[in-house]
């Protein structure tokens, strides 16, 4: 297993890059035939064997690689069909294109990542994901591999606010469709309702304080391998 880690002049910057070398050194530890590797680079596309890498970076870094060495391009998956609902969601949601968006909403764009995400009551013509503003006390993400949760961080609002962790289960069993990695991003609001706020494949997400290192390197290779067989 050998991974392409982004740095930026020459320094690791992202708290998800640290985390996985660390594991890597865990495991090379832990298991004396195991050996994974890491490597770093400024840039993803000057190798000479791209089939031997794993690449791990911010979203331009990761898509960069996977565009020019395997012509795929991945898009965001914000909420799932499985999760628009209002038991999940506790708002409305609506997949729809620039002409839908009726008074100021919660924009995010459904062609691709970080392209535009604001609250507005106007954007770019494009295809977007449009939600009803809520109140929100706190967020978290949950960590998700093989169907299973397996981490969850506090990132914004309220530490000691904690999340409906039945529901989210639930959300997770809902979610028919979901990748074999994947964070799910939630929310508890101003009534202390546990809700959906995005969901993200496993790469370039950040962990919050997350490092399993026994599974963490697994979670990146089974998610990129399976990425590229499914598309």
């Amino acid at each position: 297993m050998k991974f392409l880690i982004q740095t930026i002049d020459n320094k690791i910057k992202h708290d998800f890059s640290f985390a996985l070398v660390e594991s890597c050194e865990y495991h090379n530890w832990l298991h004396t035939n195991c050996d994974m590797k890491y490597y770093l680079a400024n840039e993803p596309t000057k190798i000479k064997v791209r089939t031997e890498y794993i690449p791990i970076g911010n979203v331009e870094f990761v898509t960069k690689y996977l565009q020019k060495y395997y012509n795929l391009i991945p898009k965001p998956k914000n909420i799932p069909s499985e999760l628009i609902d209002k038991n999940w969601t506790g708002r409305n949601i609506l997949n729809g294109t620039e002409k839908d968006i009726n008074g100021e909403k919660f924009v995010k764009s459904n062609d691709k990542i970080k392209f535009f995400a604001e609250i507005c009551k106007n954007a770019p013509e494009g295809n977007y994901q449009i939600s009803d503003l809520i109140e929100i006390e706190s967020e978290w993400r949950a960590f998700v591999f093989k169907k299973e949760l397996v981490g969850l961080n506090n990132y914004s609002g309220k530490f000691d606010i904690f999340p409906d962790v039945n529901k989210i289960k639930a959300m997770i069993n809902n979610y028919k469709s979901q990748p074999i990695a994947f964070t799910l991003d939630v929310a508890i609001t101003n009534n202390s309702n546990t809700v959906i706020i995005e969901v993200h494949d496993f790469f370039s997400c950040g962990l919050y304080g997350f490092s399993n290192h026994k599974i963490l390197p697994y979670m990146f290779s089974n998610w990129f391998y399976s990425f590229i067989k499914n598309n």
